[in-house]
């Protein structure tokens, strides 16, 4: 009786470390209208993290809106790292997409934030697992486009 019941007690401990997994958001998608917005999410985001003391990862990041980090919100970019992506190919698309999941999933950074990426459902959700498994959060911010 007493292993049958163990047994259930362990089997009850995995279901709930995979719900708190699973129910834990470890990507965000926001959407901004102009570069000031887009600076303060960055600044919300580098406050957010600075505790931990690992690095924030930029992909891709408007130029300006890092640059008002320091000056507007005085954040200390020490521990900003700035990686750009410029081409548009798919195949480098793909090695970048592996590039972005490995940072995730080492838990090196606090938080991973792609700037205006385009991303499918299903590299949403390799994103998102790299995240949880790494337990960084990944942020994808998107500028709106006014016409």
């Amino acid at each position: 009786m007493y292993n049958k019941n163990h047994r259930n007690i362990n089997e009850i401990e995995n279901i709930n470390q995979s719900t708190v997994q699973l129910s834990a958001n470890w990507l965000q998608r926001t959407k901004v209208n102009d570069n000031f917005e887009l600076s303060d999410q960055y600044a919300h985001i580098c406050q957010q993290f600075k505790q931990e003391k690992k690095w924030v990862l930029f992909i891709n990041p408007e130029e300006s809106s890092i640059e008002q980090l320091s000056k507007t919100h005085g954040v200390d970019v020490s521990k900003i790292l700035l990686v750009n992506y410029k081409d548009n190919e798919k195949s480098h698309t793909k090695i970048a997409l592996e590039h972005i999941k490995s940072a995730l999933s080492k838990g090196n950074c606090s938080a991973v934030i792609l700037s205006n990426a385009d991303f499918n459902n299903e590299e949403i959700t390799q994103l998102e697992s790299s995240a949880c498994q790494g337990r960084t959060q990944c942020v994808l911010l998107k500028k709106s486009v006014l016409h």
